[in-house]
């Protein structure tokens, strides 16, 4: 079936995340450069595929959409990419059944690939059913043949990309096969996240209400009830890295969004975000985003 489709460059992150229809996505940058990436969106009636590039690694995190079920292949991988804590590669594929929530280190150059398949409007009974045992959960499932099938399907739509029409081919029904087979593949029944995700998961809800508390990482800890070291554990093993450097990263990236949204001079960005030494909050901020914040605040108004 031939639908609307849309292939747009962006230098703007959270204008990238927007794009993900119906996802609850969210970035943050975690190295360092200015940030540039190609997202295309193919919306059908009941198959959406949505493939995107960026040069920065990146922390994805967020939930799919409570009538759909999706499957993530990486059409390209570079090592480091993360999901739910464990390796992913381009031989596995990601399930994310409906209201998912997941936890993503996206490396540097890694092309995803996201089939996303309306419940409400499929007509399979069968695949419902097995949908409906997966709400709100992600599993990985490593079945090199079923994401070489996956990532062929991606290939098909991207070759099918007409720009003068805006459309693109999306096979539906071969989608709809695809994602039967994945419910059914016995990986799909067991666990793939690792353990210590839902103490990452708390203590990041932490650090997000306390961002401008200048609190110890022990403080966070206690707060989590829990020792500074499970949350280093739970931090290295969820996204690779330390609770501290992870806090500065959303820190950063916060201050970066209230200076894109025009509404916070550079100092109450800072302020705002609990980085309260400005010489070194430039520093840091030039370091990540490859640009001054003041450039960030000029350009945004």
């Amino acid at each position: 079936m031939r639908t609307g489709a849309c292939l747009q460059q962006y230098s703007s992150i959270d204008a990238q995340a927007e794009q993900l229809t119906g996802f609850d996505q969210h970035y943050e940058q975690v190295d360092s450069g200015a940030f540039s990436g190609a997202f295309m969106s193919v919306d059908g009636d009941r198959v959406g595929v949505f493939i995107e590039r960026t040069n920065r690694a990146l922390h994805q995190y967020g939930a799919g959409p409570d009538d759909q079920i999706s499957a993530v292949v990486l059409l390209e991988s570079p090592n480091g990419t993360m999901s739910n804590g464990a390796p992913f590669g381009v031989e596995d594929v990601l399930l994310v059944g409906p209201g998912g929530s997941y936890d993503a280190v996206v490396g540097q150059e890694a092309v995803p690939a996201v089939f996303s398949l309306s419940l409400a409007l499929s007509p399979a009974l069968p695949l419902q059913r097995l949908a409906a045992r997966l709400q709100g959960k992600v599993r990985l499932v490593s079945d090199s043949a079923l994401s070489h099938r996956f990532r062929s399907t991606a290939a098909g739509v991207l070759r099918s990309w007409d720009a003068s029409q805006q459309s693109a081919e999306v096979p539906v029904e071969v989608v709809q096969g695809l994602m039967l087979d994945l419910l059914t593949t016995p990986a799909a029944a067991g666990g793939s996240s690792c353990r210590n995700l839902e103490l990452f998961r708390r203590t990041k809800s932490i650090m997000v209400d306390s961002l401008r508390e200048q609190i110890a990482i022990s403080e966070v800890a206690s707060r989590a009830g829990v020792s500074r070291r499970s949350i280093e554990q739970a931090f290295q093993d969820s996204v690779g890295l330390s609770p501290s450097r992870f806090r500065k990263l959303l820190r950063l990236n916060n201050a970066r969004r209230l200076l894109e949204q025009g509404s916070h001079r550079v100092t109450e960005a800072a302020m705002d975000s609990g980085l309260f030494h400005l010489g070194r909050f430039s520093a840091e901020y030039f370091d990540l985003f490859g640009e001054p914040p003041s450039h960030t605040a000029r350009r945004s108004r």
